[in-house]
């Protein structure tokens, strides 16, 4: 899932997630945006926070983030951990 997120092409190529999100900085993965400053100094791989972030959204809350980008369906369902995987988590996707 963090090749994934790191070069969604060289996964999925044609695939609609942008690359670039990422960049190397110090030999670590950083976001190219802007950051909070809570994240200063932070000397390992954001992608893993990312990673860590999607992999224990529950439920609910992918329904939220699906409602706010427009996702009506979102989350539909559950699992027995109360959380369904997101995108092609669980999938046999890479990490």
């Amino acid at each position: 899932m963090e090749r994934w997120i790191i070069d969604p092409q060289a996964i999925s190529p044609g695939t609609s997630m942008p690359s670039g999100l990422f960049k190397r900085e110090n030999d670590h993965w950083v976001f190219s945006g802007p950051t909070p400053p809570s994240f200063q100094g932070y000397d390992k791989d954001q992608t893993k926070l990312l990673v860590d972030y999607i992999l224990q959204l529950t439920a609910e809350e992918q329904r939220r983030v699906g409602a706010a980008m427009g996702h009506a369906a979102a989350a539909g369902g559950s699992s027995s951990s109360g959380a369904k995987p997101v995108g092609n988590a669980g999938r046999g996707m890479p990490e």
